[in-house]
């Protein structure tokens, strides 16, 4: 049966213009005349992103720019290609048939070159019955409403015809799972796909489970295990840097995303991973050369933002390279726009008189920095670069004040000993800055378990006052959830109140929080605190 209509729409993406027409006459010879053409990645993106298609034909290979697998990559990552559309590479390398066994975004099918019109239409047509089969979950995950589609999903499993499908449905599951931090339905989903057949993207679903939960060991063992058993999977590549980098082995992080760029050389995003960690590792130069390649093929990537260059100002800086570094900061300028952007506009200012070794200057603009500390918005990485600057100042200058800052910027951003061991690594071995993230960490680390004891001596209400006085303080997130925790747990009138304020500046994205919200939300509506929480 033809599940293709005549208001079938096709996109093809090739670098060939001969391959195109020939596309567009096998499509003709099946009944599909309703085709548009793209004669390259950054043309492909630009069709996508005004109109959708029911399937999108892409050739593996597009000269320069992007590979299709990388497009791919990127429009999975940002959600900006329809879970409903089809999409099949097209490829003349055998060997993309043990890319796409690993890949954990892979394409819904591909067909190696030569092949014929009928072969062409029976993978479209096979694709598209197992994508159909999957519609129902598609259209809730697409419309926000993740717990009819999980609904839907277990239902499909018990439906499904065959064990492709029976695939198809648990990876989905477990996808859907992980993106909502269920961790134990989702290491369940992956674990019942574990039984049925060896997947290297399933065990690659339980290492970012392990991830998640901060199990950095039991993660990066499984990652290892799958880059013996699939060397061509660069995610698992990426995850394990990333592990690595979390626990300050920078230059071991370094030489893992080395191994993938040289198995993926155009990867915008990993380009910038291998920069951003040359950088902490000491390589300024080595970064430079990473970050140049990332901006040269990532300007025409939607991606592509004011971070690489950031980086890239850091590397020239760094590496005291002023010609440069005034190019790429003059750029910045017109990209940092905007109240948010003003603590990074001053750490990059701070960057630039850094790299001429104008200490006073630079220390100037680190201080207009760290009153912005606590805004609310600052991210991980923003905050790093802030330390990284700092650790670049000589401890010996009039006003020094890098001790304060370090300790502040801490006692916001560190939760885990994780953290604090990423933090250490990056403060160019100075003691001071050392002792100030230790210390900070130690001050929040003391604070939790006074409140801890209060809470054991039935002093919930001065346990929720001592948290939520120093989350309040220093924005710190773990301390926050604890705090919000005690207080709805309280639910008097006020704790509540104080709760909500928490709330509006925690993480919305945590898995706690989004329990906390819950519980929030269920004390509004109940008729008594008695129902809800009981003593």
């Amino acid at each position: 049966m033809n599940v293709f209509s005549d208001t079938t729409t096709v996109l093809i993406i090739d670098d060939s213009l001969t391959v195109r027409q020939s596309l567009r006459a096998m499509l003709s010879n099946v009944g599909v005349t309703r085709s548009e053409t793209a004669a390259n990645a950054a043309d492909g993106l630009m069709r996508l992103q005004k109109r959708s298609f029911d399937v999108v034909l892409c050739d593996y290979n597009l000269g320069e720019g992007m590979n299709g697998q990388e497009m791919l990559e990127q429009l999975r990552s940002t959600g900006s290609y329809p879970l409903t559309s089809v999409w099949i590479m097209i490829t003349g390398e055998r060997s993309y048939e043990r890319v796409v066994a690993a890949a954990e975004v892979a394409p819904d099918d591909y067909i190696l070159k030569p092949f014929s019109s009928q072969a062409l239409f029976d993978r479209m047509q096979s694709a598209f019955t197992r994508k159909r089969f999957l519609k129902p979950a598609h259209l809730h995950l697409m419309n926000g409403r993740e717990d009819l589609a999980i609904t839907t999903m277990d239902e499909l499993v018990s439906k499904a015809a065959n064990p492709v499908q029976k695939l198809d449905v648990l990876r989905l599951l477990a996808e859907t799972h992980l993106a909502l931090e269920h961790y134990q339905e989702a290491s369940k989903c992956y674990s019942d796909i574990l039984e049925l057949r060896v997947i290297p993207w399933a065990k690659m679903g339980l290492a970012r489970i392990f991830k998640a939960q901060d199990k950095v060991e039991e993660s990066s063992e499984l990652l290892n295990d799958i880059i013996r058993e699939a060397p061509h999977y660069t995610d698992a590549y990426d995850t394990l840097a990333h592990n690595l980098a979390r626990c300050g082995q920078f230059a071991e992080s370094l030489d893992v995303l080395e191994k993938a760029v040289a198995l993926s050389p155009r990867n915008f995003r990993r380009l910038c991973l291998t920069g951003e960690s040359a950088l902490n590792a000491g390589d300024p130069a080595k970064a430079a050369l990473y970050l140049e390649k990332a901006v040269r093929i990532g300007r025409n990537n939607s991606a592509f933002g004011p971070d690489v260059l950031i980086d890239l100002l850091q590397a020239h800086s760094e590496a005291g390279n002023a010609e440069k570094m005034d190019q790429v900061a003059n750029e910045l300028n017109g990209m940092l726009k905007g109240e948010h952007n003003v603590f990074l506009l001053h750490v990059c200012r701070a960057m630039t008189l850094l790299g001429r070794k104008s200490w006073m200057d630079a220390q100037e603009s680190l201080k207009q920095a760290a009153a912005l500390l606590l805004q609310k918005q600052l991210s991980w990485r923003s905050g790093v670069r802030f330390l990284e600057a700092v650790a670049r100042l000589p401890d010996d200058i009039d006003g020094y004040n890098g001790y304060d800052w370090v300790k502040q910027l801490a006692l916001r951003l560190v939760r885990t000993h994780q953290d604090v061991e990423q933090l250490t690594a990056m403060t160019k071995k100075s003691i001071g800055l050392i002792r100030a993230v230790h210390d900070a960490y130690g001050f929040l680390q003391n604070t939790n378990d006074e409140a801890v004891s209060l809470t054991k001596d039935k002093k919930k209400d001065a346990a929720a006052k001592l948290l939520y006085d120093t989350a309040s303080a220093t924005l710190n997130d773990r301390l926050g959830m604890n705090a919000c925790a005690l207080l709805l747990q309280l639910a008097d009138e006020n704790s509540i109140g104080l709760a909500k304020e928490l709330l509006g500046w925690l993480p919305a994205e945590h898995e706690r929080v989004h329990g906390l919200v819950a519980t929030l939300q269920k004390l509004r509506q109940a008729t008594s605190q008695q129902e809800i929480l009981p003593d």
